[in-house]
């Protein structure tokens, strides 16, 4: 077998970049392991740059009639009375229009929306369950069942998660970093009251709730290294408990959670390959970068990144350009994964950490962020993808009042990202 790009991994980053190649006639051929869309919890949360890319390539229709979309995310910081300390909220609407909201879809359904439309394609094959095992020059060796194959390649794309074999075949370093906490993750169907997302936490706990599509919420719930064994223990009345503690009205819904086993433990990994790209090959998704899920910016960063590479691969196949230009991929997406894995690690420690001290620290950074509306917009608008306004020292000690809105949303669409800053590259093949 033979094709012009050969993908490993058949999720969410592999999908978006196959869909962009096989739209304008490039030949892909895919292989994934597992025989199922599969039932494991990944991103859910399509932050506003990734549904305006998803309009981009012509299939916002499709995914807008499955999902939910929400503007708000509700914080409360709760005491030990569980009374709240602080309550307030973020909105999306601070965003420049149109994408001034998020979105929730079940991530097996993102996968099957982007399987249905690749399979549109003639120039898509998709061999599944099939593994890949290695690759020699510009050659992949495959098992498929008892055959194995050979496909020539003229580029290989890693997208197989973070213990990808393309980036151990193609001798690319990775340095990853676990988190002292973990978090459960379930969803069932949710009160009336959630019709948007919600942040709680207390000393030493944290619930995440956000809506999904036909009446159910995901929730997130953050446990502490070790505590997942000895739950498992206990009958499901701890975990109830637990979350109608921090929401009461979950109370009659999360009982709906009969099996310990529908419950997932979810081990966030932070995790940062040294080069996305090496002569032919190119990693995207986990396989090149893992962040803390603390607002689902892994799962945006992997179809941005796709999105990324899907176009550079077609304007080097219809502009006759050589492997080198493959290094633009990494310049431009780069730099965005590092400033938002920045911000996903801030998260992390942030909520990771127990004890009233910190607590007390976390409410008092939190009011400085909701109570400034600079400060807000560009935490906002960097984590919706849109583009990226940098921080500054006087963002914490200037507070700008609601009256200059106006003055800040220009200041916002001078740093989001145009064409021109998404596909760089075409300004030197022009």
């Amino acid at each position: 077998m033979k094709t012009q790009v050969f993908i490993v991994g058949g999720g969410v980053a592999g999908l978006t970049v196959a869909l962009k190649l096989v739209k304008r006639g490039i030949d892909v051929i895919m292989v994934e392991k597992s025989p199922h869309l599969g039932h494991a919890y990944k991103g859910e949360l399509i932050q506003p740059k990734t549904i305006q890319l998803f309009e981009r390539a012509g299939i916002y229709e499709s995914f807008s009639t499955a999902w939910t979309t929400f503007s708000t995310i509700e914080t409360s910081e709760l005491n030990a009375h569980l009374q709240p300390m602080l309550r307030s909220s973020m909105d999306y609407k601070q965003l420049p229009a149109p994408f001034q909201y998020a979105a929730m879809l079940p991530h097996s359904d993102i996968k099957r929306l982007l399987l249905k439309e690749v399979k549109q394609y003639d120039t898509f094959t998709l061999l599944q369950p099939a593994t890949f095992e290695k690759m020699e020059e510009n050659r992949a060796f495959i098992k498929q069942g008892k055959q194995k194959r050979t496909v020539a390649f003229e580029f290989i794309i890693g997208a197989e998660g973070v213990n990808s074999r393309v980036r151990e075949q193609a001798r690319i370093e990775r340095k990853r970093h676990v988190y002292e906490h973990d978090f459960l993750t379930v969803s069932f169907p949710a009160p009336d009251v959630v019709k948007h997302g919600h942040l709680i936490a207390t000393k030493d706990r944290f619930l995440g709730l956000f809506p999904l599509p036909n009446g159910y919420v995901r929730t997130v719930y953050l446990i502490r290294k070790g505590e997942y064994k000895a739950w498992r223990e206990e009958p499901l009345q701890l975990f109830y408990d637990h979350y109608v503690s921090l929401f009461p009205a979950l109370d009659g819904h999360v009982q709906t959670v009969k099996e310990w086993r529908a419950i997932q433990l979810m081990v966030p990994i932070r995790q940062h390959a040294n080069h996305y790209v090496k002569d032919n090959i190119a990693l995207i998704g986990d396989a090149a970068h893992s962040v803390h899920p603390m607002a689902g910016e892994g799962m945006n960063l992997a179809i941005q990144g796709a999105d990324c590479l899907g176009e550079l691969l077609i304007d080097l196949y219809e502009k006759r350009k050589g492997n080198e230009f493959l290094t633009h991929y990494e310049s431009v997406h780069r730099k965005r994964v590092k400033a938002i894995m920045n911000l996903s690690h801030l998260g992390g420690l942030a909520y990771g950490k127990e004890g009233k001290a910190w607590q007390r620290s976390r409410t008092f950074a939190l009011k400085q962020l909701l109570n400034n509306e600079t400060l807000l917009a560009k935490y906002l608008f960097n984590i919706s993808g849109l583009g990226f306004w940098p921080f500054s020292v006087k963002d914490s000690v200037t507070l700008v009042k609601r009256s200059k809105t106006t003055r800040v949303e220009n200041q916002m669409e001078q740093y989001q990202y145009g064409l021109d800053d998404d596909y760089p590259w075409r300004q030197q093949m022009r």
